[in-house]
C-alpha cells in the first residue's frame, strides 16, 4: 500500500499510518464473499477509514488484501469479526443442505 504518493500525503499530514503496536492484525479466510472487491466500494465512503488509504488508485486497482483487512480489524474490529462469522455461517448452511 506504501507508495511515494500515499508518502506525500502522509507528511502533507492528509492522510495516516498506525505505529505497529497499534494495528490489530488479523487472517480472513479467502472466501469471496470477503475479499477486498466486494467490500471497498462499501468502506471508500468512510472518512474514519479512508485516513489510511491514498486519495488515488490505479484504474482498476483495489487495495492489498492483508493491509485492507489489518486497517479494518484496527478500527471497526466487531464489524469484522461479524462480518466473517456471517460468511462462515452462509458456508456451513450452504453445506448442511447439501
Amino acid at each position: 500500500m506504501m507508495n511515494k504518493d500515499f508518502l506525500k500525503e502522509v507528511f502533507a499530514e492528509e492522510k495516516e499510518l498506525f505505529e505497529m503496536k497499534e494495528v490489530r492484525f488479523i487472517n480472513v479466510p479467502l472466501f469471496d464473499e470477503l475479499s477486498v472487491i466486494k467490500l471497498w466500494p462499501m468502506t471508500k465512503e468512510d472518512m474514519q477509514f479512508m485516513k489510511y488509504f491514498p486519495q488515488k488508485l490505479p484504474k482498476g486497482r483495489v487495495p492489498d488484501r492483508e493491509y485492507f483487512f489489518n486497517i479494518l480489524n484496527t478500527l471497526y474490529p466487531l464489524y469484522v469479526q461479524e462480518i466473517i462469522r456471517h460468511a462462515n455461517e452462509q458456508r456451513n448452511s450452504v453445506s448442511n443442505d447439501a
